[in-house]
């Protein structure tokens, strides 16, 4: 690599690291306190989750920092003359550029290889500290308040007392599938925590239990699973490596298979039978609210696969962008150049973009090329900036 370019590529890579360590510094404070709001962490629980918040900062903080670097370097190359210096030596500005190129290329892949294996292990190790600080939480709350409302679950539960992990005159409250409010007491209960299935199970011994409509029944050993507190039955796509996004866009295409070869079956026996008045309602009801929830996970699965790839190739588009313009503007105010550059790319560029993803989700345009056109845009921006560039 020619001296030139080595100076430049060294100038990048130090004002980047500086700038990204700032930002994630920033984003951190929001990152803990989000996670310390959510679930109820306390100070030990934060410092724990606090190694692998970082990562998942990382892709929201890179193409920002790599966008602030450029507008710093090139601005201060161009408002010192070096750029006109190197010009008039007869070196091309696409030369000059080709480091921050090379950066933005980087930083992609980079940013792509963090969304696929290092944010779904963190966040694996966030659920982890999470469910085992639920544990305790949950055990706390019984002690202090005697009672744990559950409201995704629909239950609660309330104690006279807690000895250990068992719990003295327990009385559960849930709703059951009709609606209606099922009570149960016991004499005890002993608590056991599957943090890896993010439940509770309670075994209630000497247990009445109470149906309204049905009358009381008594049950020597009865177990109740309830929903752990802050934990996630079904991992999120965006949590998801690529592998898995495949994986289960694959299955869930199986499913979709089925449920319409069932569709099909219904509707032909129907037809053979003579009820007709039932092929009317055949497209409503259970099949048909199961084959609408697998196709909005298809959709949701798809936009995530397409979306985590054209986000994490912004960096370089970020750079195709940034870079020329810093050297058009030839200003050392910092700032300036980057909010001058930033808040256009915040008003249209990330409007674009979650228009496209929610599109998207909905199932209305094909990811494949929808979540492509904020990068179109600025690949357009960028070519331009750089034709008046090197025109001038």
């Amino acid at each position: 690599m020619p001296l030139l370019q080595r100076y430049i590529l060294g100038q990048l890579f130090r004002v980047f690291m500086a700038v990204l360590a700032v930002l994630t510094i920033v984003m951190i404070v929001g990152g803990v306190f989000r996670e310390v709001s959510a679930h109820g962490l306390g100070i030990f629980q934060s410092l724990q989750i606090l190694p692998y918040i970082i990562p998942s900062l990382l892709p929201f903080a890179i193409p920002i920092a790599v966008l602030m670097t450029v507008c710093i370097v090139f601005g201060r190359m161009a408002a010192d003359r070096e750029i006109t210096a190197a010009k008039a030596a007869g070196i091309p500005v696409l030369t000059m550029l080709w480091p921050a190129l090379f950066l933005g290329g980087v930083l992609s892949a980079g940013s792509l290889l963090l969304t696929d294996q290092v944010i779904p292990w963190s966040v694996g190790n966030i659920r982890r500290v999470v469910a085992s600080t639920m544990e305790d939480i949950v055990l706390d709350m019984l002690k202090t308040h005697n009672e744990l409302v559950l409201p995704k679950g629909g239950m609660s539960i309330s104690v006279r007392g807690v000895a250990g992990r068992t719990l003295i005159r327990p009385i559960l409250k849930y709703t059951a599938a009709g609606g209606q409010t099922v009570t149960a007491q016991a004499r005890q209960a002993r608590l056991a925590f599957e943090l890896e299935h993010g439940r509770i199970l309670l075994a209630l011994s000497d247990c009445h239990l109470d149906i309204p409509g049905r009358g009381s029944f008594w049950f020597a050993e009865v177990t109740r699973s309830l929903p752990l507190p802050g934990s996630r039955k079904q991992a999120k796509p965006r949590h998801m490596s690529l592998d898995t996004l495949k994986r289960e866009l694959e299955q869930g295409l199986a499913e979709r298979v089925d449920l319409a070869d069932a569709q099909a079956i219904r509707t032909v026996f129907h037809l053979t039978t003579g009820r007709f008045d039932q092929l009317a309602l055949s497209g409503n009801g259970e099949p048909a609210r199961a084959r609408e929830a697998a196709q909005e996970t298809h959709n949701r699965l798809r936009t995530e696969l397409h979306g985590r790839i054209a986000f994490s190739s912004s960096c370089f588009f970020f750079v195709l962008v940034g870079a020329p313009f810093a050297i058009s503007q030839a200003r050392r105010q910092v700032l300036t150049n980057f909010l001058t550059c930033f808040l256009p790319i915040t008003l249209i560029y990330y409007p674009i973009v979650m228009l496209c993803m929610n599109q998207s989700r909905t199932g209305l345009v094909n990811p494949a090329w929808a979540m492509w056109i904020g990068n179109l845009l600025l690949l357009l921006v960028g070519l331009a900036a750089l034709r008046d560039c090197r025109r001038h």
